[in-house]
């Protein structure tokens, strides 16, 4: 059986993280900065800051869905 590719994609967004995504499209923060930044989106940390770039990783065939990110207020840029 083949091994799983781990593929990455980078998401921008200023508003609170969409969590909900991570399961949608099957991913998880990439690195622990990515994991602490969206804590601190989750927490309101820098509320008037510039949007903030996420990298995710995922094994998903079909992750990200573009469309699904923009409706949730964030967009997928790599």
């Amino acid at each position: 059986m083949p091994s799983a590719v781990i593929k990455q994609f980078v998401v921008e967004g200023a508003a609170d993280f969409p969590l909900a995504m991570l399961t949608a499209d099957e991913c998880w923060p990439a690195r622990a900065a990515d994991a602490a930044a969206i804590a601190a989106l989750q927490l309101g940390v820098g509320a008037a800051t510039p949007p903030r770039k996420i990298i995710l990783a995922t094994v998903s065939k079909y992750a990200p869905n573009r469309q699904r990110w923009i409706a949730a207020g964030w967009r997928v840029i790599a």
